[in-house]
Order: structure tokens, then sequence, then C-alpha cells
């Protein structure tokens, strides 16, 4: 049954390539582009070498940013370190790579580590966002849910401090008939980007509870909860069906919550988002070096940021995307085409 509902739901998302319009039963919201982004223009014909390590969540997406890149600069070699475990950070640490694609931000004592290792702190560049809502069945009264409180329900070992499982409805404030009604979960176990994601920020990097029910996306999770009044589940931004319907979100109870839109995604307002960054041992105030300057530039160009929305992310802010650009621009007069020796960037 499970797998004939994921079918179905697969041929209602995807004919011809194209999502269907909001106005069908089953859809998600199609995401645009700024029309202002400006289409990528290298500054110069970039050759050399670059060496990238990626945290496993985004592998993909640093793959098809590399593909792109070297597309239309033919004489630079891209490697991806991909043997390198968790974050990305440890081939950069050692000096293997001069980026790491990151699906976090760093913490303070990764910071440090790399001051200790390069004498500086490294260059951090926000360059996509990620973001999950939380669907329960349309008849659900409940108005908004805390991170604490999903913590409470999804994860193990409730490291947001919450004493108590959340495993009745009435535990978050949903009253009546739905007081004693089980709390049903939703979701998807493995490595992929949504999953990742809600482990790390709502249980705190612990693991999920036994009774989630494995779904194979959110599609499925969307079809699922539609037949079960009492299911929750996490999927992707942007699914809209008569049956299910989206839970704002607070970052602590009480405190204000908010609607997962693409908006509320982008402008980091929703609290279950987070960054993807790009770091590079680039010494601070000195100019931006080829050719890592001109993988920023292709990764917050239109074509870079198409690149992340098709591989299920949502670009960054216009505003800042309009910063970073100014701020990774070679005047061609001082653009460096080799790359220097990685261990010079101390």
């Amino acid at each position: 049954m499970r797998i004939c509902r994921t079918v179905l739901a697969w041929h209602l998302l995807v004919i011809g390539g194209v999502l269907f319009p909001l106005s069908t039963p089953f859809a998600q919201t199609r995401i645009a582009l700024d029309s202002t982004i400006p289409a990528y223009l290298p500054q110069e014909r970039t050759s050399g070498t670059l060496s990238i390590s990626a945290a496993e969540p985004i592998t993909p997406l640093v793959r098809a940013w590399i593909s792109g890149m070297t597309l239309r600069h033919p004489h630079l070699k891209i490697t991806l370190i991909t043997d390198d475990p968790g974050s990305g950070l440890t081939a950069l640490l050692a000096h293997r790579t001069e980026v790491a694609a990151m699906a976090r931000r760093l913490t303070a004592a990764e910071i440090a580590e790399f001051v200790k290792e390069y004498g500086y702190e490294p260059s951090e560049v926000p360059v996509a966002s990620d973001a999950l809502a939380i669907y329960v069945h349309q008849d659900n009264p409940v108005t908004g849910l805390a991170l604490d409180e999903l913590d409470g329900m999804f994860c193990r070992e409730r490291q947001r401090g919450l004493r108590y499982d959340v495993d009745s409805w009435g535990l978050v404030g949903v009253m009546d008939e739905w007081f004693e009604a089980p709390v049903e979960l939703y979701g998807k176990r493995s490595s992929s980007n949504g999953s990742v994601l809600f482990r790390e920020e709502v249980c705190k990097d612990g693991s999920f509870v036994p009774k989630l029910v494995d779904a194979q996306g959110t599609a499925s999770m969307v079809m699922d909860l539609g037949a079960n009044p009492y299911g929750i589940g996490f999927g992707s931004i942007g699914y809209r069906t008569s049956s299910v319907k989206p839970v704002p979100i607070a970052s602590v109870k009480g405190g204000r919550y908010v609607e997962p839109t693409v908006h509320t995604a982008m402008d980091g307002s929703y609290p279950l988002r987070r960054n993807l960054y790009l770091y590079i041992a680039k010494p601070p105030k000195s100019m931006p070096i080829q050719p890592s300057a001109e993988l920023v530039r292709y990764v917050l160009s239109r074509q870079g940021q198409q690149v992340a929305l098709d591989s299920g992310f949502f670009p960054i802010g216009t505003t800042d995307n309009a910063r970073l650009r100014s701020k990774w621009s070679v005047p061609s007069q001082t653009a460096q085409v080799q790359t220097p020796d990685r261990r010079t960037l101390e």
C-alpha cells in the first residue's frame, strides 16, 4: 500500500517535468528566483586547481556547482574531497583543500581551531539555505509548536530539556476529544537533507524515537498524514493538500510562532531552517583569490542559485546576495589566475 501511495504521489507531482499549480488537490509551491540576481559572467578565464571538501548532506549540490564551474572554465581542475568525515572541515584544517562546503555554521570552537592552524579566521560565505515544515492532518486544532515540544515528540534523548515525552496531543495544549489522542510520527530516518537537518536542529544531534514511521519522502508522508488525524511529520516546505496543513513553529514555547513559507525560510525568521556555507582559507582584508573567488561568484549567480533550488534548497536573500557578490568581485587588473600554494595562505 505504501508503494502504491508513493507512486501515485510521484505521478501527481511530476508530469512533463513540472509541478501542478496550486489549484490541484496535491501540489508543492513553485519557487522562482528573484529576477534581479544577475547571470554569471566570468571575470577571468580561470585555470589552475581548486580543492573543495563537502559535508555529506550537501555533496550532490556541491558536485552540481562544480559541474557548472568546469563547464565555464575548462582549464580549471576542481577536486572534491568526499572522505572527510562529517562536516567537511577536517580536510580544510589539514590544508588538503582551500574551501569547505558545510551544511551549518562553524562553532566557536571550530573557528578557534582554524585560527590556531592558519593564524586568521576563515572567510564565511552563506550560499543557500535549508528548511523543513511540520505537517499535521487538516482537522488537527494545534495552532503552533515549539522546538522543545518537537524534540519531546520525535527525539529519544530530549536534549532541549523537556522533562517528559510528548506522546499525546493534550501535552501540547490540544483539548477536548484530542486531549488523550496519541501523537503518531512520520518522517525520513535516512541521511537525507531533511532527516539530518531535523536531527541536528531539533534533536541536537540526538536520534529518533523507535516509533517514527519511516516515509519515503514528503509526498508519501503527506498522503499518510491525510489518512491519519493523529499524525505529525516533517518534510519539505510548500506542500499543500486538502487534508494536511503546515504548523507554525516557535524557537521557544510562548515565543513568536512563524508559518513555514518560502519567504520566512529565506529571510531567517522561521526557526526550523539554517544556512549552507562555504568556508574559505583567505587572509582577512586581502583581495579575493582566483579561482575560489570565481567559485563564489558562480554559486551566488542566477545559475548557481538555480542549481541550489533544483537540488531542494532555497536561495539566500537578495540583499545578502548582492553584498557578497560585491565583496568577492576581483578587479580584472589585480585578479590572480594561478592558485597559490596552500601553505602560503597561512
